[in-house]
This record gives C-alpha cells, structure tokens and sequence, in this order.
C-alpha cells in the first residue's frame, strides 16, 4: 500500500517545460482528427495546452483499412481517400498555426484507436472530442481503448464546450483527495495555470458518514456520525490550506473548496458548474490505486459527465521493455492497494 513517502514521477517537469521521449522524440499534444466539427472543437484547447506546456501539436487522422472495412479495396478510390484525408488535416494545420507554431500532420490506415495508440510516444498527450452522439455516462469506446491500450495522458473535449478560436483558461478545478497520486498533477496544472493567469480552485469532496442502519440510529449513533463529519472537514480543511500555500508560493491565484453531505463524483461535478471552471485537470487513480482498472471510480465518472474539458493525468510504469508507445503500464496497473495514504504531515 503506497504511504505518505510514495514517490510520483511528474510529467513535461524539464526547464523548457518538456521532457523527451526516451526514444529521442519530443512529447506532443496528439490531436484524433476524426471529423471537420469535432477536430475543430478540440483545436483550441489542443493548441492552448501544447502552448502553455511548450510541446509541438500533431493532428493524425485514421482512415479505415480494408480489413476494418471489410470489403474489397478499389485502388483507386483509395488513393483519392487517402488524398483528401490528408487535404483535410492540412487545411486545418494551416488554419490554427502561426508563425511561431507549425502543426504537424499524420494520416494512418487501419483501426482508430489502435493506430492512434501506436502513433503515441511516451509522454504524449492524446486529445479527442467527446460528442452528445455518445450514451450519457458512458465513455466511447476510442477512449476506453485508448485508457487501456495506452498509459498516456488525455485529454477529453466534450462537444458542448466553448469554440472559440483562442482559448483561454480562467478557473481550473483539482480534486484532491489526500493521496500522492492526486497531487501529482499540481506541477502540471501550475505550468498551465501561469500560462494563462488561471486560478487553480483545490476541491477535497467528503462522502457521507454513513452507518449501517439495520436498526434506527440512536443518539450515541447519531453523535458518532456527527463527530465524525466534523472530524473529516477538520482534517480537509487542514489539508486544503497546506496545499494552497504550497499553490501561493508559486505565485498562483487559488481557493479551496470543500464539497460534502453527497456522492463524492456529484459532488464534484456540481463544483465544476458552481465554480465555473473551464478545465479539470485530475489523476487517473486516487487513494485506492486499484490494480485492475485504467482509472478509478470518481475519475471514471467525470471522464463521462462533465461538461469541461477534462485532463487525465497518468503515470508510465517503466518496469518493462520500451517500444514507443508500448514501453510499460500505467503506472498503478501493478500497484496492489486497498487502502488510503494518510494527507501529507499528518504521519
């Protein structure tokens, strides 16, 4: 079970503020250019990021091979698939760059999510829209695939977010839940919050005190319960503070929040729309870190719901062979915990 000295690598952390790839490629903002409508709504915020991080933008498009498509392939009509695909995402690199950033292009052939894994290096961050055409609540199956396939960060750009051309970043939430593994997204959430003068609005959401009630409460139960929620927003509020001075000393804007009396990933939702934040930057596991799930239960949850866009951070278990992309696990795949770290200082 990880404790209070549990040891988290931090990603883009050079002083250039990248970190390359071991392969000797630079890391990327890597953008699923499947369509004209939801390329162009995760465009702004792909460029927003890569430019707050100081990281190249590629878009990379995917054209269904025969095998995919399952019918005979006309040379021909191949060939002008191919040209146009590439047309499309060259128009569009020609659309969102500038003179100080030039947006490289790929198109592939064969299955999206697994040439969009492929296409990935080590500290890639892949970008894709989340669109209203999905099952409510429900991830898409290029994102789960990519969660599992992959243990690169992504990002998720619901299709209701703003798309404006220039995105600017003003109130971005971070849930912290007290674990190592929560935190370790603060040294990226700074580098993006100064770049766009953003505040980082921490949130600790407490689940309720709930006894088993197979019997009516009593007053001493009732007591219990009581003291008990008082307990957790001490020990929250304690928390909080620690990590907002440590958030001050950078220079950064910040607020603590503390959510509770509900579920946890509501809880957190709500916050997003109470705040009016516009990112959300998150770990993919929490205090659990279970062993046998890409990411945790909250963070599952947000991924589907929000209506933000949403930063999965995750961590490469380097403890294999390295072959692009496929160098490792994420970084809890082999982590067998169950319990929970106790907040920094509290040992």
């Amino acid at each position: 079970m990880p404790n209070s000295k549990e040891q988290v690598t931090q990603p883009y952390a050079s002083n250039n503020g990248t970190n390359g790839d071991k392969n000797g490629q630079d890391p990327k903002v890597v953008v699923c250019a499947k369509t004209e409508s939801s390329t162009e709504k995760v465009l702004p915020h792909a460029l927003a990021i890569s430019n707050a991080l100081g990281i190249e933008l590629k878009l990379v498009h995917v054209l269904e091979s025969n095998e995919t498509l399952k019918v005979p392939l006309d040379p021909i009509d191949w060939d002008l698939r191919r040209r146009e695909a590439q047309a499309f995402v060259n128009e569009l690199s020609k659309q969102y760059e500038s003179k100080t950033k030039k947006i490289l292009t790929q198109v592939l052939q064969g299955g999206m999510s697994d040439k969009i894994c492929t296409a990935l290096v080590d500290e890639d961050i892949v970008a894709i829209c989340r669109s209203n055409a999905e099952q409510a609540g429900q991830i898409s199956h290029t994102v789960r695939q990519i969660l599992e396939k992959t243990a690169n960060t992504v990002f998720i750009v619901p299709v209701t977010s703003s798309s404006d051309t220039f995105t600017n970043y003003k109130q971005i939430i971070i849930p912290l839940d007290g674990s190592a593994r929560a935190e370790s997204v603060l040294p990226l959430a700074k580098k993006i919050a100064q770049a766009n003068k953003a505040a980082l609005i921490l949130i600790h959401a407490i689940p309720d005190s709930i006894l088993t009630e197979i019997e009516p409460l009593n007053n001493e139960d009732i007591a219990l319960r009581d003291n008990l929620t008082r307990r957790n927003e001490r020990v929250a509020r304690s928390y909080l503070d620690r990590m907002q001075e440590n958030i001050s000393a950078s220079g950064i804007a910040s607020k603590c929040v503390i959510a509770n009396n509900g579920d946890p990933r509501r809880l957190l939702n709500e916050a997003i729309t109470s705040e009016s934040a516009d990112l959300l930057i998150l770990s993919s596991h929490g205090q659990s870190g279970h062993a046998d799930v890409a990411t945790g239960d909250v963070t599952n949850y947000l991924l589907a719901n929000v209506n933000v866009p949403i930063m999965l951070v995750r961590r490469r278990n380097h403890n294999g062979n390295h072959n692009g992309n496929n160098g490792g696990n994420h970084l809890y795949k082999n982590v067998d915990s169950k319990g929970v770290r106790l907040p920094t200082g509290t040992e």
